[in-house]
């Protein structure tokens, strides 16, 4: 069992969203941006709430995703606990997503679960709500642009380039975690052993992926890809807020998807850079675009923080339980 006081670290602030608040604070503080405070300042209050609420509908269908990937091992409590409080750490820790399942995985190990069990489950719901779910978009999307199926005009350097390099990308993955040799006996150096424990891992996870995509649980596709969409609904509601439309469809389905490439880099202001670089690129107002996406930052780092110290409780409370060697699942101790 693990004190709880190994966790108060997660209530400190973070220097990652103390980073957020300087940026939105110099973005509307600095002379020569009045045109940037007045659509901030201005914008509509009832798409604001909407960009809140869809937040909130994409941190709930990620709980969703993370129930389908766990079962049966968890009950429906403690996933939803663990998928919570993971949101919650990714926007202390913004590593495209990975900060919140790292954290999780240590969690699980504590509680009992298997470490095997806790790292393939995670690996596999990564590679399912955020490279699937995205290389999908991305490819649907660029293709969309591209033969004039969904709204939007880019050069095929912005539209179809996109679409292949996702692909690709998944195919050298997959390729060099199923081909690295596997070998029974650990290698005399560090960093080939660690080699070695990362592509076994990645196997796993893609295998477990693999098997969780062939069940094809609708719960499990429903929840990675609103994840993932109610996200995007957020921040057209933001560009809402502000007055604008966006950009189209097609074009703004591969905006968001490649702009969020800056969240991997775990450094201020990435995520917001990259969006706002991605957008430009496409076609959207550097002002409208900035004022969206400073609206759009703040739902998206508000909103998970509170449900991630709700599942915080619930997962104080895993680590309570004691796991039952039948059935695998969490079991409350009568006190």
């Amino acid at each position: 069992m693990t004190n709880s006081s190994s966790y108060t670290r997660w209530k400190r602030p973070s220097t990652a969203l103390n980073h957020r608040g300087l940026i939105v604070l110099a973005l509307c503080g600095l002379p020569g941006l009045d045109a940037l405070r007045a659509r901030v300042t201005g914008a509509q209050t009832g798409w604001i709430v909407a960009c809140g609420a869809l937040e909130v509908a994409s941190v709930l269908s990620f709980v969703i995703a993370f129930r389908c990937a766990v079962a049966p091992r968890l009950g429906g409590r403690g996933a939803a606990s663990l998928a919570l409080t993971a949101q919650g750490v990714n926007v202390l820790v913004p590593a495209g997503g990975t900060g919140g399942l790292a954290a999780v995985t240590v969690v699980m190990t504590r509680a009992g679960i298997p470490r095997g069990f806790a790292l393939s489950r995670m690996i596999a719901l990564f590679l399912i709500t955020a490279v699937a779910t995205n290389v999908t978009l991305v490819v649907v999307a660029g293709i969309g642009v591209a033969t004039g199926l969904l709204p939007g005009h880019a050069p095929l350097t912005l539209s179809l380039v996109p679409a292949a390099a996702a692909v690709l990308l998944v195919a050298v993955i997959a390729y060099l975690a199923r081909r690295w040799p596997e070998t029974n006996a650990p290698s005399t150096s560090r960093w080939r052993r660690l080699a070695q424990v990362t592509a076994t891992h990645l196997r796993e996870g893609l295998t477990w992926s693999a098997q969780l995509l062939r069940a094809r649980d609708p719960l499990l596709i429903l929840g990675s890809l609103g994840f993932v969409l109610f996200d995007l609904g957020a921040l057209a509601a933001a560009f809402r807020a502000v007055g604008s439309s966006g950009l189209p469809l097609g074009t703004m389905v591969l905006s968001y998807m490649l702009g969020q490439v800056g969240s991997i880099v775990s450094l201020p202001g990435t995520t917001e850079g990259g969006l706002l670089g991605v957008f430009v690129l496409y076609g959207a107002p550097l002002t409208v675009t900035a004022s969206a996406i400073l609206i759009y930052r703040a739902a998206q780092s508000l909103i998970p923080l509170p449900l991630g110290l709700v599942g915080l409780v619930g997962v104080r409370r895993l680590l309570g339980e004691e796991l039952s060697p039948a059935e695998g699942t969490p079991r409350l101790e009568a006190r």
